[in-house]
């Protein structure tokens, strides 16, 4: 159910589930005109709309933010894979300077 939900929230556009709330609200306001009165429907759908639009907001927010913290994470992941890369080289450039110490000992035991 979870991964579901997360679906649903995070990759469904916000755009396209403001097109299907706008859509629901459309038909809401038809049936609401028949049963209410022009005039009621009007102050009902009015503030059902208003708390659609914080609704949206706050779902495009959501999908920014973690857009945001994918892409801060893709961006430490590469850092990191390039600090290894480095300090792997360097590793290799310290003891391939120095072919005459290739033969040292380091102290382990190779049997």
């Amino acid at each position: 159910m979870g991964a579901l939900v997360s679906f649903l929230i995070y990759g469904i556009d916000w755009r396209l589930q403001a097109l299907g709330g706008l859509v629901a609200l459309g038909g809401l306001a038809l049936v609401l005109v028949r049963l209410l009165g022009l005039k009621l429907a009007l102050k009902v759908v009015a503030g059902i709309g208003v708390v659609f639009s914080a609704l949206v907001y706050g779902r495009r927010e959501r999908q920014q933010g973690r857009a945001d913290t994918l892409a801060e994470g893709e961006r430490n992941a590469q850092e990191a894979l390039e600090r290894a890369a480095r300090a792997q080289r360097a590793a290799r450039d310290q003891y391939t300077s120095r072919p005459d110490r290739l033969r040292d000992n380091d102290g382990y035991r190779r049997d």
